[in-house]
Order: C-alpha cells, then structure tokens, then sequence
C-alpha cells in the first residue's frame, strides 16, 4: 500500500463523494411486485434498524461461518452477500413512512443465511426463531400485522434477488486445476491432498464486472536477483519469531473455526462504528462495501493464486533445513499474493475512505495482518506487498461504485 501521504489526495477525494452519495443498491433491482409492496405499506412512522437486530443477525452468521468451518473466500461472500442483504433493504425503504427496517431486513437476511447453510440444521432453526421474535416484538409494540406481512414480503423478495444472483456467481462450480510440473519455486500441493477453492478466481464479484476486476502485478521471476532477496529478507525474518511475533501471527490467523479475517475486520469495524456513536443504518452503509470490497479482492487473488502457483517457503527452506517448520500450518494454495494482505489491503482503502480520521489505525492493521503471514513462515515479504496493492486497487473500485 502507499503511504499516508501519498493516499491522503485519493482519500479526501473519494471521501467527499462519499458524504454527497446516496447509498446504492448492490444488488437488488425494483421489480412490478417489489414496488407494489413497498406502495402498499400503510402511513405512519418509520422504525429504522437498530443496534439489537444488526448484532443478533451478523452473530448467527458468524457463529454459522465458524461452527461450519468456512474458509476464508467463502466466509467473505457471505459477509458479503448478509450485507447487500441489510444494505439493500434499507436502500428499498428509504425511510418509507410505515416501514419498520428491523422486520424487512430480518427476513431479507432469514432468505440469505438459510441458502448460505441449507444443511445445518440447528442453526436454521436459529434464525427463524429470531426472525420470528422480530416480527412478534413489533407486532407488540403496535404495528398492525396487514403492515409487517407486506413488510416480511419486501423482505423475502429482497432475499429471493440476492440468493438468486448467489446461485449463479460460480462459487458452488467445482473446478479441477491442471497442476504445473513442480520445480524449484513452483508450489507443490502435498500428496493426498486437495488445494483449497482453485477455482474461485471465476466466482463473479459483486458491483463490477469480473473482466474489469484489478489483476495483481506479476510476481518476481524465481532465479531473480529479486527472489534472491526475498528468500534472504524471509529467512532473516525466521531468526527474529519471539513471543510478540507468534501473538501477530496467532492474532491474524483466521483458519476455518474462527470468524476468518474477514470476520475480524468486520468485528474491529462494528466496535469502532459504536465507540463512535454511529446508528446501526450507518454502520450498514459501511459495512456494506467493506464486505463486498473483501469478498472482491478474494476472487482476484485467488485467480492470481492460480495462475503464477508460486510456491511456499517451506519448500524452499526445506532444501536445507529439513528440520524447520513454520510456526502456522503452510495452507494449502500458492503463495502470491497473500490473502490476509489482499482482503486487508481492501479493507483499510474502504474504511479510510468512510472514516479518513483513523485511516493510520486501518493502515496499521493492514500492515500487521500482511506480516502475521510472514513472520508466521508461510509467506515472502512480496506476497505481502503484492497483496496489499491489490486490494487497495479493488477497495477503490468498489468506492467508485458509490460515487
């Protein structure tokens, strides 16, 4: 990534078209049956989202994402996708008198989560319980019922359009790669087994067209003076793990289990978002974007994953110390670039652009999750750099989508 200084003119830029922009839709389109609903919603006061009904519903997916041992890029769509669902909803409403934004966005979200897990069966259970506590509790308060059935059905058509385009975005394609020969700085998938999402480089992004996605810059060449230094700079690093350098790597880490670190970035957002005293409808306009621009830049660095297959440390390292191992498990796809940096990189351009007066802060755990991964052993100093540039450039596309 740039640095501050040199970011600081496209910041300020992107930032005050930001505060003249209307929140977009990402997905959803207004169709005869859609608009009708909307029309049908009787006068009276708007009930906007709160903090309860964001929390409860960005927690069930969490706890689904880790309980279900998502991996990362497939952890980010469905951030990604839970978001367009609240961003969307609330995009629709638009203040509309009548509406209450806590019932439309739980069923939009209810449509999203059990296609996301149409297998796991406690958790639907889960969150038609919650959803249905949701529409009770308004229904308490005084809506009248005719209302939150028109609201439920604005809901449910919301999420019928997201999952829609879900179905068809390719992440469910199974994709059988054609190894390279395996030479010296070519990465070498273990014996037995099966590299991870190889073909998620095809899954369509969400707000851009994929020919127009932001590519990496190639990797340096493996007998390169550059390599030469790269090797040296990783090795160097090695001798340097202490016990503040395996808590950034144990930090960062975000294997299936976790909330993966999308899910930390979207964790460190949403507190940041209250400290500040921001509305659960103005968190959704950020988080919007933050998670699709993660969702994004994950496509494009898997497709460069797959393409240069750069290999892993451990193979170099393992050529003459056959005793060495990496202090977090090697996973199991190419190096270049880093996901952790590539995902971060996008995520620190967007929140910059949202929030300029903590973009150091944002900068800075940019910087730390693309080292966690090196100093945890699994990747060169380049996979970071070349991760944190891509994302950047993907976190302004998305920017640009808002403006």
């Amino acid at each position: 990534m740039k640095n501050l200084m040199q970011r600081a003119v496209f910041i300020l830029l992107v930032f005050m078209g930001l505060a003249l922009a209307q929140s977009k839709s990402w997905i959803v389109a207004p169709t005869p049956a859609l608009n009708q609903a909307l029309s049908a919603l009787p006068q009276g006061a708007y009930n906007p989202l709160n903090w309860a009904t964001l929390d409860e519903l960005e927690r069930l997916e969490l706890l689904a994402i880790q309980t279900q041992m998502f991996d990362p890029p497939r952890a980010a769509r469905a951030l990604a996708l839970l978001s367009v669902a609240l961003n969307d909803t609330l995009v629709a409403l638009r203040s509309r008198p009548g509406a209450d934004a806590n019932v439309a966005t739980a069923y939009a979200t209810q449509e999203v989560m059990l296609y996301l897990h149409p297998t796991f069966a406690n958790f639907k259970d889960a969150v038609r319980e919650t959803v249905a506590a949701i529409y009770n509790g308004a229904a308490k308060a005084g809506a009248p019922r005719a209302s939150l059935d028109t609201l439920r059905a604005i809901g449910q058509q919301i999420g019928q359009q997201i999952t829609a385009f879900a179905r068809k975005d390719g992440a469910n394609f199974q994709v059988i790669p054609q190894y390279p020969k395996v030479v010296p700085g070519v990465w070498a998938l273990t014996l037995g087994y099966t590299a991870v999402e190889p073909g998620w480089g095809n899954v369509v992004p969400i707000g851009i067209a994929p020919q127009q996605l932001a590519q990496a810059v190639p990797p340096p060449l493996w007998n390169s003076a550059k390599y030469d230094q790269e090797r040296t700079a990783f090795w160097q690093e090695q001798q340097k793990l202490d016990d503040h350098g395996r808590a950034i790597a144990d930090k960062w880490a975000g294997d299936p289990g976790t909330v993966t670190p999308a899910g930390l970035w979207q964790e460190a957002t949403v507190q940041m978002l209250k400290d500040q005293g921001r509305s659960a409808e103005q968190a959704v306009t950020i988080l919007a974007p933050l998670n699709i621009a993660i969702h994004n830049s994950l496509i494009a660095c898997w497709k460069t994953k797959f393409i240069y297959y750069t290999s892993r440390p451990n193979q170099w390292v393992g050529t003459f110390n056959k005793t060495w191992q990496p202090y977090l498990r090697t996973p199991k796809f190419p190096a270049y670039p880093s996901g952790h940096a590539t995902l971060s990189g996008a995520a620190a351009t967007v929140l910059s652009a949202f929030l300029p007066d903590q973009a150091q802060t944002f900068e800075a755990m940019a910087k730390e999750a693309s080292y966690s991964r090196i100093i945890a052993g699994i990747h060169w100093f380049v996979d970071g750099a070349g991760g944190l540039d891509l994302g950047e450039r993907v976190g302004k596309q998305v920017l640009e989508q808002l403006k």
